[in-house]
């Protein structure tokens, strides 16, 4: 402790010269060196400006700019009144860095720490053992002081023995200290002011839990401070608690020891350095084996001595060895719920604690203090007590009777006070010898010294100051004068006192008389046969003879009036007042000891009020003896009431409960223990005895039933109370009573051995009622419900509120078998309870995107999907604006279907009044005529149009020139998914469920309309005329004209001509609009000619013989009336049939007429907007692309046919090909039909979305590779909530796809990871799975990032970093790698970025470091800690000082933080650099830029002027 006073001084005492001299040098050495906050280190010495002080410190900055705070304590080694004549504004000085966090810098001005050249501790791994460093005192306590190092950690030094800290040191004082132990994790420091500590072998260690003796140094007031005996080098402390298990012998005993006494045994509870901390507790020394030392040591319904060491108000906290300590809450401290833990208990007690609970991860022992669980099972309490008052005798007789003279008032306990005052003053002999006559049971005589109120008082010859009394109680009737002389009974000794308590009781002298006519030895084996007669732990009757203030004198009459002691208190209820007993009270005992010199010749006995629970061996034979047995009718007792069972008693130490569900003969009873109160004495029929895995208490004996159908008539109880079998039958109501209630699970008790489950969701259909789950179901509270499915193994039921019918459990004729439902078997989708129109309570699991709608949870493992159309009552836009996921919601089930899988799928509804909306939502499409005005959501949007949702069932198409009366540009942009619009019906095809809206207004749709009622009037075989619109190598496009009704040849002579009056057709009886002279325009309709229906010849080159804009005739071979599709033909077989009915006689007319009026008809006005006539635009469409629209349907077999035929037939006739040339051109034609149908199947995408799976079946037969196109697919599948076939999809992806291409298959696993990681189960080892599958198929290093991407987007941060801690290892040369683990711990704001680049740097080859710094600056501006960025590139600038890059980016940054200072300054260096003038015009010019954002025009000229000046000097 001197030493530590040394330092100090010397660290005070200095010459002003050295001072300046030191300063001077450490100011050359560290000016300059702290550019920003990441370069400040704990401990480093630096010169700063004071820049302010204030009350609670001063404010210095460095030369860089980064500014520090000086505490008040820290400006100077004692406390300054006036900190400003101390520091003063503008004074440089020298300081040291205490630490840096969160950019806040603390520095001291200390002289001792400036100085000092020991080792610093700026983290708990740097306190090793023995290092001895300088710290400052932060708080002084009475057992030690806590020492403050640099960087904010803390230590602690114990207080020496007999030594007083606050006299020695005080708060901020710097001491020199030394290491003793540290351990990190807990982030403790053990500390010493002893710099050269004693060294002890590891002979004259102790160790903790060893009994050693000692003998007394010195007593002080807090402590007994001994000198351990074996140890010769160790010292050790008794504090003033542990001196003895008895509150009252504590006093006593530390008033009676004095240097020199010897303890026999001392515990060795605790070690502080070289210092012993003891205990002379009985309890703990008997028990020293059984203490635990640690946490493994403990075990759980253990019952372990120990003592209090703190009370709080909410409970105790029990010490056993070292510092292992355990807490008892406060209801488990006390069987009093109304005690305080300060009124029950005091610190120091001596404790039997029962072990409850054992966290082994928080270190938490959790214990109980009741008497009920701790009750003694020996005499070892009373037993110390006797044995301690036996050594109290024998260290000073004289001290001991003045402390009970001082302690003890006059007027509590008259007769100890008044005999103590006696011995005093007749104190003259000390020996112990007198003992030996005054042994209990024995007659002794004595002289009347004086008769007083409370009893009479006896004195002896032989013996001064040793006293006798004798009660009224005892006295049996005789009065006693003064000076006579009397013979009695000793029925007890108080060694300490002095006092030997007597009694003239007949029946203890006639015993005696009895005995004394025998000799000595007879005597002798009379008494021994006395005792022989009792045995350990028998239970006896005893009489109160004597009450004392901590036992009770008894007397056994059944045996020979046998003289016993029993103590009323027990090591937990020393503070809890006991009963009161009375004199010739009889009270019931258990004998624990015979008399021995170990129990001071005393037989003792623990009192069945103390001990009530404890099962005795005479208790165990009672209980042999008793016929108790299954369907017994006892008595019993009620001795608590638990929410959902009653404790009883019966007979001699018995035990039972009575379940809940056997109180009362009704099924259904709110609570039936209302009318039951503690202490009430019932009948009851034992009903099984509990199992023994049930509990490991002995409480629990009987299983027993109260019910009045139980108690009442003979009956044969084992076939009435317990089921033999399990039968519980699907739909049975039953009842139960909630005891344990969870997140979403309410579990219920519906007999002894049968639970149930109830789920939140089907505990009510009501949103606020399912929000106030737990408020609505109590412990205790009873419910009644319906059983969905029973677990016969585990006697499990799962339960429902709602009553349901049985014959829903079927399943195509088979009873849904309740022992059947494991998690493999058929019928676990099956959901009886739920039917069509049922009302359920529900929860929103997720909103699925785009018009997905919402996945609903209605079952623990039971979804259901919402459409989008169901989600509101009217049409409103943004319907999903007012739901999110986990809201409770009430639904209406509106279909169920099972797939052959055996998976069902659930629609709901989350309309009020669903009936009511019918009119709205039209769920056929009978339902849906023309011109019938109707409501959607988008579906989807295309270059083409779009579709809409009607219903959840009927979607509708928009084409492009229906979208709006004007022109629509981006379709996208004004028609977004999702968006509410209304229209009118089009057209309705029932047979293909196609339905097409219009949202122009009325007017714009008649033509459209009427076109759709005339197509029918076009027939197969009629001849028409058109013109060509388009030509494309698979064939011709044609406009075909008047498609209202064929026309005969003089009617369309007349119509090819241009100027006719409309009045001719009327007359003829045709409407102008028939032939298209009307100002409202033709219906025109576009057919297709296949190459292989133009020519009886064969065409090699269609494009140089036809001509867009050129009139044909041909013939109508096929008309599609449900796709709106024409097939022509115009081969010359075709066009010369004669025909009455158009007026051709041959082909050569028909030529002619053609011939002479193309020019005609290509020059007739009949030139329309696509936007006015959709047919037409739907025909040019169709005619712009390759092969679209070309199906199966136009290419129909028997026109192949005929082509085969025809080109056989040319064949034949020319004569010219030989066989081979005859199958070359069938390979080629062949060829060209396969290319015709790709090329159409292809375009068939581009234009219309596939909505089906058939659809995309085609698509994917067309192009395998196309990963687009099966995720495409798998979204399809996923927005039917169908997750299996969504997965199937992706495995054929995955077979599918190419092995070279690569890309395409990475994007399939990139999905599958999605998919895993949205309905996997669980999702963590779904992904997992796909994950390493993937590994083994692509790029490792793009599969993690793929993965990576996923965690980072899904917010799985834990999984996130752990995949990055994998990926630095496995990929650690790459620098992108490197840089997404920096990206992740910058946005987790973790810490620990400079580790990170240390070791990238290391492993990444040195062409990728100059990228990799930069890059990891840049992040530190964007998203860390710009200071620790701007370092970075200070630092590569130092090493690369003429890279324009490097500085283009820095200056980029920096300029993006805003510090116009930090930014010019950093300009200001860049143009004062020697690089050659290219890369000098580039920081002038982007120096330049920056002062014009500015605006400061004296700032722009002065660039201008440097930049001349550069210019100059270079020229120069």
């Amino acid at each position: 402790m001197a030493e530590g006073k040394l330092d100090l001084a010397d660290g005070l005492i200095s010459s002003k010269s050295s001072d300046q001299s030191w300063t001077a040098k450490v100011a050359g050495a560290f000016e300059g060196s702290v550019f920003t906050h990441s370069d400040v280190k704990p401990g480093m010495v630096v010169k700063a400006k004071v820049i302010a002080v204030n009350s609670f410190g001063a404010i210095v900055q460095f030369s860089s700019g980064v500014k520090a705070l000086c505490p008040l304590r820290h400006m100077s080694e004692f406390d300054i009144v006036k900190p400003r004549k101390k520091f003063k504004v503008g004074a440089e000085l020298i300081f040291r860095v205490l630490g840096c966090k969160s950019k806040r810098i603390t520095v001291t001005h200390k002289k001792t720490l400036l100085k000092s050249k020991l080792g610093i501790i700026s983290s708990y791994t740097d306190a090793t053992d023995g290092l001895i460093t300088h710290g400052w005192i932060t708080k002084i306590e009475k057992h030690g002081c806590f020492i403050q190092f640099y960087n904010g950690v803390q230590g602690f030094a114990p207080r020496q023995p007999g030594c007083d800290a606050s006299l020695m040191y005080h708060v901020g004082q710097v001491v020199k200290c030394r290491v003793t132990g540290s351990v990190p994790a807990s982030r403790r420091i053990n500390l010493s002011f002893i710099l050269k500590p004693t060294r002890i072998s590891e002979d004259d260690m102790v160790k903790l839990g060893s009994v050693v003796r000692g003998t007394v140094d010195r007593v002080t007031p807090h402590a007994i401070i001994v000198n351990v005996t074996e140890k010769c080098c160790l010292k050790g402390s008794i504090s003033t608690e542990h001196l003895a298990d008895h509150q009252g012998h504590v006093a006593l005993m530390k008033a009676t020891l004095k240097p020199g006494y010897e303890f026999d045994q001392l515990l060795v509870i605790d070690v502080e350095g070289n210092n012993v901390i003891l205990s002379a507790k009985y309890s703990l020394i008997n028990s020293a084996q059984q203490l635990p030392l640690d946490l493994p040591q403990i075990r759980p319904n253990s019952v372990v001595h120990g003592y209090i060491c703190n009370i709080i108000e909410t409970g105790c906290f029990v010490r056993f060895l070292g510092r292992l300590t355990g807490f008892s809450p406060r209801h488990k401290a006390m069987d009093d719920q109304r005690a305080f833990c300060s009124e029950s208990f005091y610190i120091g007690q001596s404790v039997r604690s029962n072990v409850l609970d054992v966290n082994s991860e928080t270190g938490r022992i959790t214990l109980s203090l009741k008497q009920s669980h701790c009750l003694s099972t020996d005499a070892s309490f009373i037993q110390e007590y006797f044995l301690l008052e036996e050594k109290f005798s024998l260290i000073d007789f004289e001290k001991c009777a003045c402390l009970i003279v001082s302690l003890v008032q006059p007027d509590s306990l008259c007769t100890i006070w008044y005999i103590a005052k006696l011995q005093l003053s007749d104190s003259k002999d000390s020996e112990l010898k007198w003992v030996e006559g005054f042994n209990i049971g024995t007659i002794v005589e004595g002289k009347v010294h004086e008769a007083k109120d409370f009893g009479v008082v006896i004195s002896f010859e032989k013996y001064n100051d040793v006293f006798g009394f004798i009660s009224h109680y005892q006295s049996n009737g005789i009065k006693a004068e003064r000076g006579s002389t009397v013979q009695a009974v000793v029925l007890d000794v108080a060694k300490t006192e002095r006092l030997v308590s007597l009694s003239l009781k007949a029946e203890f002298l006639d015993r005696h008389k009895e005995e004394s006519s025998n000799s000595q030895t007879g005597k002798k084996k009379r008494r021994r046969e006395a005792y022989k007669e009792l045995q350990p732990q028998q239970p006896v009757n005893a009489i109160v003879e004597i009450v004392k203030e901590n036992y009770l004198v008894l007397s056994l009459p059944e045996y020979n009036y046998a003289i016993g002691c029993a103590s009323v208190y027990d090591y937990n209820t020393q503070k809890v007042p006991q009963k009161l007993y009375l004199h010739g009270q009889n009270v019931t005992a258990i004998i624990m000891a015979l008399p021995s010199p170990s129990t001071a010749g005393r037989l003792l006995l623990v009192l069945k009020s103390v001990c009530e629970a404890i099962e005795t061996s005479c208790s165990r034979r009672a209980k042999k003896k008793s016929s108790y047995n299954v369907g017994s009718l006892v008595q019993a007792e009620i001795t608590d009431i638990k929410p959902l069972e009653l404790r009883l008693k019966f007979g001699i130490g018995f035990h039972g409960r009575v379940h809940i569900t056997k109180v009362s003969d009704e099924n259904f009873s709110e609570n039936p223990f209302s009318n039951l109160r503690i202490g009430q004495t019932l009948s009851a029929r034992i009903v099984a005895k509990a199992n023994k895995s049930e509990s490991n208490s002995k409480h629990h004996q009987w299983e027993l039933s109260i019910k009045p159908e139980m108690l009442t008539g003979s009956i044969e109880v084992e076939n009435k109370l317990v089921d033999a079998e399990f039968r519980i039958s699907t739909g049975q109501r039953v009842a139960g009573y909630v005891y344990k209630v969870e997140n979403e699970w309410i579990w219920l008790t519906i007999s002894r051995h049968i639970k149930g489950q109830l789920f939140i969701l089907d505990t009510s259909c009501e949103p606020n009622e399912l929000q106030e789950f737990r408020k609505r179901f109590e412990v205790g509270k009873a419910v009644c419900g319906y059983v969905l499915s029973a677990n016969k193994e585990k006697q499990l039921l799962r339960m429902v509120l709602r009553q349901f019918s049985v014959s829903d459990g079927m399943l195509n004729g088979k009873i849904l078998n309740l022992d059947d439902q494991r998690s493999n078997s058929p019928f676990e989708n099956l959901i009886p309870h739920i039917r069509e129109g049922d009302t359920l309570g529900s929860r929103i699991s997720k909103i699925l995107p785009g018009v997905g709608g919402l996945l609903v949870q209605i079952g623990p493992h039971l979804y259901g999907k919402v459409h989008f159309t169901e989600l509101e009552d009217s049409w409103v836009s943004e319907p999903l604006s007012s739901y999110h996921e986990g809201q409770f919601v009430k639904c209406k089930v509106l279909e169920i279907s099972h797939s052959e899988k055996g998976t069902v799928r659930v629609d709901l509804s989350l309309q009020s009044l669903l009936n009511g909306m019918h009119n709205s939502r039209v769920e056929k499409i009978d339902n849906l005529h023309p011109n019938m005005l109707v409501q959607g959501y988008v579906k989807n949007v295309t270059s083409k149009g779009c579709f809409i949702m009607l219903s959840r069932k009927l979607d509708a198409r928009i084409l492009l020139s229906n979208l709006s009366d004007g022109y629509v540009e981006k379709p996208e942009r004004e028609f977004p998914v999702g968006k509410l619009v209304s229209g009118r019906v089009l057209s309705v095809e029932p047979l293909s469920q196609r339905i097409e809206v219009t949202l122009k207004t009325s007017s714009a749709t008649r033509v459209t309309n009427s076109r759709a009622n005339d197509f029918s009037s076009i027939l197969v075989g009629d001849i028409i005329s058109g013109t060509i619109k388009r030509v494309e190598s698979f064939g011709l496009f044609i406009t075909i004209n008047e498609t209202n009704m064929p026309l005969s040849p003089s009617i369309k002579r007349l119509f090819s001509r241009r100027k006719v009056p409309p009045y001719i057709f009327t007359s003829i009886g045709l409407c102008p609009v028939d032939v298209g002279l009307s100002n409202t325009p033709p219906h025109i309709e576009v057919g297709l000619c296949h190459k292989s229906e133009l020519s009886d010849d064969l065409i090699s080159n269609i494009e140089t013989k036809y001509i867009v804009g050129d009139g044909v005739t041909a013939k109508i071979l096929k008309v599609d009336e449900e796709r709106h599709r024409i097939s022509l033909g115009m081969k010359n077989s075709f066009v010369k049939e004669p025909t009455q009915e158009n007026g051709f006689v041959d082909g050569t007319q028909l030529s002619t007429f053609q011939e002479n009026n193309s020019h005609e008809i290509l020059n007739l006005d009949i030139e329309y907007e696509d936007k006015e006539y959709p047919v037409l635009s739907q025909a040019e469409s169709r005619a712009s692309i390759l092969p679209l629209e070309i199906d199966f349907d136009y290419v129909d077999h028997s026109n192949l046919d005929d082509t085969v035929s025809q080109n056989q037939i040319l064949t034949n006739e020319a004569n010219t090909m030989n066989e081979k040339n005859k199958r070359q051109a069938e390979k080629k034609a062949k060829a060209e039909k396969e290319q015709e149908i790709r090329a159409a199947e292809e375009q068939l995408l581009q234009n219309d979305a596939p909505r089906t799976a058939d659809e995309f079946e085609k698509l994917v037969r067309g192009s395998p590779n196309s990963s687009f196109l099966w995720i495409k697919y798998m979204a399809l599948m996923l927005s039917l909530a169908d997750i299996e076939k969504a997965r199937l999809i992706a495995e054929r992806a995955l077979r599918t796809i190419n092995i070279r291409e690569e890309s395409e298959k990475l994007n399939i696993w990139k999905a599958y990871f999605n998919l895993e990681n949205e309905y996997g189960n669980p999702p963590e080892g779904a992904v997992m799975k796909v994950f390493q599958r993937a590994l083994q198929y692509c790029d490792p290093k793009k599969v993690h990032l793929g993965l990576l991407g996923m965690c980072e987007r899904t917010e799985q941060h834990k999984l996130a970093d752990e995949l990055l801690a994998k990926m630095t290892k496995k990929f650690k040369h790459s620098c992108k790698v490197w840089l997404r683990r920096i990206q992740f711990v910058l946005k987790q704001h973790q810490d620990g970025i400079q580790s990170i680049i240390n070791r990238a740097l290391l492993c990444l080859p040195c062409h990728k470091h100059i990228k990799f710094i930069t890059q990891t600056a840049i992040l530190e501006f964007k998203s860390g800690v710009p200071d620790r960025g701007q370092s970075m590139f200070e630092g590569m600038l130092r090493e690369y000082p003429k890279r324009t890059d490097l500085w283009s980016v820095y200056l980029d940054q920096v300029i993006r933080l805003g510090d116009v200072d930090i930014i010019r300054a950093l300009f200001e260096r860049a143009i004062n650099l020697s690089l050659e003038p290219r890369k000098m015009k580039f920081i002038f010019k982007k120096y330049l830029e920056y002062e014009k954002s500015l605006g400061d025009e004296e700032r722009i000229e002065s660039v201008k002027s440097k930049a001349m000046e550069y210019a100059n000097s270079t020229l120069a």
